[in-house]
């Protein structure tokens, strides 16, 4: 197996838009509320907080490449999906999982960088927790025609620490677990989930593409 090479602290290209810089959380809200971020912000990371739920960007995407980092806390009473279990959901649609899987079996398209009870990854790219772990999304929204019907299914390709796990995946299924509905077609937000887990996130960007 390739060793893993996390794309840690990656500088934002000039045509990003910088969803987190360690600071500002004014880019997502609480899902299911228009109350601002209320995850902990600590040392430049947010951390998902009990009695918060999951947080969602303000903004809405179609295609594009996402940059987010993430660290899974060492819960060694837990096993299999109760272990720093979160996820990053593209378009507010389809769950990458993340999760502790090093080492902690669980079931099929569950672990970390699964695209979430779809696909497996291709490789296991995890590493152990308490260290930083970078996932690198190319996001192909599904295609629509004048009408209104969808025409191509969207398609994914994500690199995690410097491993491309899935590529250009095609995506058969209208969403993953615990997705959100009533979107506009093409398009949806960026979500981190919050599961129970105090998993840390920092340096989330986005670089939207010009649909063709």
């Amino acid at each position: 197996m390739a060793a893993q090479k996390p794309n840690l602290m990656a500088k934002p290209p000039r045509h990003a838009i910088v969803l987190f810089d360690g600071k500002d959380v004014s880019a997502w809200h609480q899902r299911g509320s228009s109350d601002e971020c209320k995850w902990t912000l600590q040392n430049g990371e947010i951390v998902g907080t009990p009695g918060t739920g999951d947080i969602v960007t303000k903004q809405l995407f179609g295609d594009y490449k996402l940059h987010v980092e993430f660290w899974l806390p060492n819960m060694t009473d837990q096993a299999g999906q109760g272990k720093g279990n979160s996820g990053v959901y593209q378009q507010g649609l389809w769950e990458i999982q993340v999760l502790d899987s090093y080492k902690n079996p669980t079931y099929k398209a569950g672990g970390c960088g699964s695209i979430y009870s779809f696909k497996d990854p291709d490789k296991d790219a995890i590493l152990p927790p308490e260290q930083w772990n970078s996932y690198d999304i190319t996001f192909r929204a599904a295609r629509f025609d004048k009408d209104g019907k969808q025409t191509e299914n969207p398609r994914i390709t994500v690199i995690h620490n410097g491993i491309k796990i899935h590529d250009n995946v095609e995506i058969t299924i209208p969403h993953t677990g615990g997705a959100m509905s009533d979107l506009p077609p093409g398009q949806g937000p960026i979500i981190l989930q919050y599961h129970g887990d105090p998993v840390h996130f920092r340096n989330v960007w986005i670089v939207p593409i010009k649909s063709k």
